[in-house]
C-alpha cells in the first residue's frame, strides 16, 4: 500500500494537496499576525480559544518573526518553492535552456527542504511549548504537513541520497550561474538584513523592542541635573504631569530625557501626586504613592539649588518608606546640594505653596491621572510607547516649521 502511495503520480498528488492546504495555512496565519500586529482593536482569531491554544497570542511573540520575517510569509515561501518544484518538468519543457535546467531531481530537493523545514518546525514547537507556554495550532497544522511532505517526497533509506543529491546539484547549478548566484545571495542577504533590523514587517514588536530600555532601566542615563531639561529656544513645549511613585512617570521621564538629546524641545514637569496629604483632588491615596508629597516637596526644593532634574531623577528610582529614605537617596547620589538647606526648604511654606500652585494648575485643564503628557498644548492621558512618543514630537516639529 506504501508503495502505491509513493509511486510517481500518486506521490505528486498527495504532496501536491498537502502544499495546496499548507499554503492556505499559512495565508490564514498571515492574517492573524497582521491583525495582532498592525490592527489596534482587531477581533481576536478561531484558533484563539483558551490561555494555552492561543494563536493570537503566539504572533504577538517576538517568535512569530525569523529574521525580521512573519514565519507564516516563510511558510508561503516555502510552499511556493515546493510547488514550483512539483511542476519544474513542465516549466522546463516551456523555458528550455535556462536557470530552471539545473533542477535535475525536484523530489530530493522536497525531500531535503521539507525535513530541513520539519526540523525548524521542531525548534518552534519546543519554543511555543516551554518558553512561550502558548500553542499556534495552525502553525502545529503546518509542522505536520512539513514532515509528510518530506516522507512522500524522499526516496529510499532515510534521506541520506536525496540530501547528498540535492547539495551536489546545488554546488554544481551555482557554479554554473555563479554571477546570477551571487546577485541573488547579496540582494536576499541584504534584505533579510534590512528586514531584521527596521522590523517593518511587525511595528508592535519594534515598539516593545524599543520600550525594553526604558521598562528595564535602573537609571537614567540621560539624565540632566540642573532646572532645564532640552532647548531653551525650543518652538515645541513639553509639560510633563507626574507623580515620583508612579511607575509609567518613571518611564515617560526617561523617554523625554532621551528626545530632548535628540530633538529640538524644552520640557517642564508639573507635580501632581495620587497622595491626600497635599492632594485634595484625589479620592484615596494609591497604594505605594504614600510618600508621593514628600518626593514632588523635595525635587521643588532641589529647583531652590539649580537641581531640579537632578532630585527628580533620584526620587523616580528609588522605592522610599520614609523621609529618611529620601534624604538619604538624595545623599547618596552626591549632587552637590547643601543638605541643610534642601530640607528646610523642602518643609518650608514657600516650598507647600509652590507645590499647591502645580497641583490647582494640573487641576484646572482636567488632569487626574499620571502620567499625562501635554505636547504644543495638545493632551495626551497615560503613557505611550517611544516610538509613537518621538512621532508625535517630530510631527509637532514639522507642523512648527511649516
Amino acid at each position: 500500500m506504501l508503495e502505491k502511495l509513493k509511486s510517481s503520480k500518486a506521490r505528486f498528488f498527495i504532496i501536491l494537496v498537502l502544499v495546496l492546504i499548507g499554503i492556505a495555512l499559512c495565508v490564514e496565519l498571515g492574517i492573524i499576525f497582521y491583525k495582532t500586529n498592525f490592527l489596534e482593536h482587531a477581533q481576536k482569531s478561531f484558533c484563539t480559544v483558551s490561555e494555552l491554544i492561543d494563536c493570537d497570542g503566539v504572533a504577538r511573540t517576538p517568535y512569530s518573526l525569523s529574521l525580521g520575517v512573519p514565519n507564516a510569509v516563510w511558510g508561503l515561501i516555502l510552499y511556493f518553492i515546493f510547488l514550483m518544484l512539483l511542476f519544474v518538468d513542465k516549466i522546463q519543457e516551456k523555458f528550455k535552456n535556462t536557470i530552471f535546467d539545473v533542477f535535475k531531481n525536484p523530489y530530493s530537493y522536497i525531500a531535503t527542504i521539507g525535513l530541513i523545514s520539519f526540523i525548524i518546525s521542531m525548534v518552534l514547537a519546543f519554543i511555543s511549548i516551554f518558553k512561550i507556554h502558548k500553542i499556534c495550532a495552525l502553525c502545529f497544522c503546518t509542522y505536520f504537513i512539513n514532515f509528510f511532505i518530506a516522507f512522500f517526497a524522499k526516496g529510499k533509506g532515510f534521506f541520506i541520497e536525496d540530501i547528498k543529491t540535492t547539495v551536489l546539484d546545488f554546488i554544481d547549478g551555482a557554479k554554473k550561474h555563479f554571477i546570477l548566484f551571487l546577485i541573488v545571495l547579496i540582494g536576499f542577504i541584504s534584505t533579510l538584513v534590512y528586514l531584521d533590523t527596521s522590523l517593518v514587517l511587525s511595528p508592535k514588536l519594534k515598539k516593545q523592542i524599543a520600550d525594553k530600555e526604558f521598562f528595564e532601566a535602573k537609571e537614567n542615563k540621560y539624565a540632566v541635573s540642573g532646572n532645564f531639561l532640552g532647548k531653551k529656544n525650543a518652538k515645541i513645549l513639553i509639560n510633563i504631569y507626574s507623580d515620583y511613585n508612579c511607575p509609567f512617570c518613571k518611564i515617560t521621564n526617561i523617554m523625554l530625557h532621551k528626545i530632548a538629546k535628540k530633538e529640538s524641545i524644552k520640557v517642564f514637569e508639573y507635580n501632581y501626586p495620587l497622595d491626600t496629604s497635599c492632594n485634595k483632588n484625589v479620592f484615596r491615596t494609591l497604594g505605594g504613592h504614600e510618600t508621593s508629597c514628600l518626593c514632588a516637596k523635595y525635587a521643588l526644593a532641589g529647583k531652590k539649588q539649580e537641581k531640579f532634574w537632578g532630585v527628580s531623577n533620584v526620587l523616580y528610582y528609588k522605592d522610599f518608606k520614609t523621609e529618611d529614605d529620601i534624604i538619604n537617596a538624595i545623599k547618596e547620589a552626591e549632587l552637590g546640594l547643601d543638605m541643610e538647606k534642601l530640607i528646610n526648604d523642602a518643609k518650608s511654606e514657600e516650598i507647600e505653596r509652590m507645590l499647591q500652585s502645580e497641583i490647582e494648575y494640573t487641576a484646572s485643564k482636567g488632569i487626574n491621572g499620571t502620567p499625562t503628557i501635554e505636547i504644543n498644548g495638545t493632551t495626551y492621558l497615560g503613557g505611550m510607547p517611544y516610538v509613537d512618543l518621538l512621532a508625535k514630537v517630530k510631527q509637532e516639529i514639522k507642523r512648527q516649521s511649516n
